[in-house]
């Protein structure tokens, strides 16, 4: 996972608010506000329970047999000349994906995107989105890395030893998700929409079919840019708490309604 890539996500407000001139400086702003809000949202009550969900399922992935038979599937039974091909290409979108790469994309496309509205609004809400759900889910895939402490396949057997490496979540499966969850949260058709959903665990299974990671590891690093992202969709829609309070009043007292929304 490249660590040194969050010394440049630490300057990402600065770069969001860059502009040279009026229309963009507006642009920036709303950006900025975009992200304060996602920030706001994903780290409270239900994204969090979301995030220790998925952190659950992970821990029983890795802390029994499944991880061990799954890799054993990978290596023994899916390997072949278009195997390598696939996975060659999937490994090379989560390489690009890395923030290093990926951070000036998303910038460009969405100030290039925001030039001409009618045209590429698309481009433009692709690159701030998939930005987005990147900054919110970065701090969590770096502090789950560690907390689980696991290792690669090369390096030892499944399992957790908290704080002992790093590699217990793989980057290449959260960055790699992320731009292709963003596309499919732009469209209404589908077919398309499940396609590219499908298509972004594939950045994660190749991982495992490079014996790079072990499934329980890609399966978290997806599962946070599923989450982020669907925090990218709550700030859009305007959406209000998930968790409300009421209070009530009675003729021989009060309350409080609480309302959960799903």
């Amino acid at each position: 996972m490249p660590y040194p890539t969050i010394f440049l996500l630490l300057s990402l407000p600065a770069l969001a608010l860059a502009g040279t001139d009026s229309a963009g400086a507006i642009e920036a702003s709303s950006l900025a506000e975009q992200i304060r809000a996602d920030f706001r949202y994903h780290y409270s009550a239900r994204p969090l329970t979301e995030v220790a969900i998925g952190f659950g399922v992970s821990a029983l992935l890795a802390n029994s047999n499944a991880d061990a038979s799954i890799q054993e599937f990978f290596q023994d039974d899916l390997q072949g000349e278009t195997g390598d091909d696939l996975a060659e290409v999937f490994t090379d979108v989560g390489d690009l994906a890395q923030p290093m790469f990926s951070v000036p994309i998303y910038l460009a496309a969405r100030w290039l995107g925001g030039r001409n509205r009618e045209v590429n609004s698309a481009t433009a809400r692709w690159g701030a989105n998939s930005l987005r759900a990147l900054l919110v889910g970065t701090p969590q895939l770096v502090t789950l890395a560690y907390v689980s402490g696991g290792q690669r396949p090369e390096e030892g057997e499944p399992g957790w030893d908290p704080f002992d490496d790093t590699n217990g979540v793989s980057g290449h499966a959260f960055f790699g998700a992320i731009p292709i969850i963003a596309a499919a949260n732009l469209t209404d058709r589908r077919w398309l929409r499940n396609t590219l959903y499908v298509s972004s665990t594939l950045p994660a299974l190749a991982r495992v079919y490079e014996d790079k990671h072990y499934f329980s590891q890609v399966f978290m690093g997806w599962w946070l840019a599923y989450v982020s992202s669907r925090t990218v969709e709550h700030t859009n829609s305007g959406s209000g708490s998930a968790l409300q309070f009421t209070p009530l009043l009675f003729p021989d007292g009060g309350g409080l309604q609480v309302r959960i929304q799903f």
